[in-house]
């Protein structure tokens, strides 16, 4: 919209501004603004419009100054869309996202705009080689499989509440192949189980950036029922805080790390979903459990006590101010998950 601005002969004013990063820190870019009038629905809505040459090709977005200065409400749950002074006229998204869109997404085009001037330096050549030393001797470590951790169990409390059950629906044959395969894969890994059970969610495949697709099930009912677990998450804020003035940092991600936590017995039936080829329950903690998220913190912090790291979910987060404490701190943390 910018280059077809200017060549229409809108006259951009040439401006510094500051912006803040995700990181804290703050960066000054050169910009191009013009009041401009957006035309919708009948109303003409002028705002400042403010463009980066440096992001030429991307789309233009209309931000929250925006919706405030038109009044527009936008009501996502059902696809809709009114000016705050008119609610009873509501007016539905144009386009529903289509699914099969996220799988071509990587094959779109887009241009970059480094905002951090310095967002890493590669390691020299006698580093790179300490830590390839480092990461083949505890090469164990990244190899899959594994016994779930003693230390923590996954429980579902929805106190008395009668069991919860959805129907499951039709399924094409090709998605039937693909959850079969799904499904011997998880029953082979000893994650499932079959099972004779009044609860009963449903089963979808999400599909994955590579094209492949992911066993997922669908727990909204099940979770309305379940008391939460008040186990606090990490700040984001916190977290960006520690690593503002961080030389080296690694981010370790666990592999299936919520499989490797064992649901609790007594509480495996409620896990239950419903498929074309029977009834099966989870032994480990699968994805979409509302406390899942809580039992996990609980364990990366337990797991992360002691040792020169934090934790996010699934991810252990290594900060050093050099680099041979660096190499330290990943050892340490290798061990640990060694053991």
């Amino acid at each position: 919209m910018f280059n077809s601005l200017r060549e229409r002969g809108v006259d951009f004013q040439k401006i510094e501004v500051t912006m803040a990063l995700a990181d804290g820190s703050q960066t000054n870019m050169e910009a191009y603004t013009d009041p401009v009038s957006i035309d919708i629905e009948g109303r003409t809505v002028p705002i400042e419009m403010l463009a980066f040459p440096k992001t030429k090709g991307n789309r233009t977005l209309l931000g929250t100054d925006f919706l405030k200065k038109s009044g527009i409400v936008l009501d996502l749950k059902n696809k809709r869309w009114y000016f705050s002074d008119k609610p009873h006229h509501k007016i539905c998204f144009k386009e529903d996202l289509d699914v099969n869109s996220l799988q071509t997404a990587g094959s779109i085009i887009t241009n970059s705009c480094h905002l951090c001037e310095d967002e890493g330096i590669p390691l020299t050549p006698e580093q790179r080689e300490k830590m390839s030393y480092l990461l083949e001797k505890f090469d164990r470590v990244f190899n899959p499989g594994g016994n779930p951790t003693p230390y923590v169990e996954h429980h579902i409390n929805t106190e008395k509440h009668p069991p919860v059950s959805v129907p499951p629906y039709k399924m094409s044959h090709m998605k039937k192949e693909l959850l079969r395969k799904d499904i011997k894969y998880l029953l082979e890994k000893d994650v499932i189980e079959e099972c004779e059970s009044a609860y009963g969610a449903l089963v979808v495949l999400i599909p994955k950036p590579d094209g492949k697709t992911r066993l997922c099930v669908d727990y909204r009912k099940l979770n309305e029922i379940t008391v939460p677990d008040s186990y606090p998450l990490p700040r984001m804020d916190d977290l960006l805080q520690s690593a503002k003035h961080t030389t080296f940092m690694s981010t370790i991600n666990l592999k299936s790390g919520h499989h490797q936590i064992n649901v609790h017995p007594a509480d495996r039936d409620k896990t239950a979903f419903v498929c074309p080829f029977g009834t099966f329950q989870f032994k480990r903690m699968p994805f979409g459990l509302r406390n899942a998220p809580a039992t996990f913190q609980r364990l990366m912090d337990m797991f992360c006590g002691n040792l020169p790291a934090m934790a996010y979910l699934d991810d252990i987060i290594v900060l050093s101010p050099t680099f041979d404490q660096y190499l330290l701190d990943l050892e340490t943390v290798f061990l640990k998950l060694k053991d």
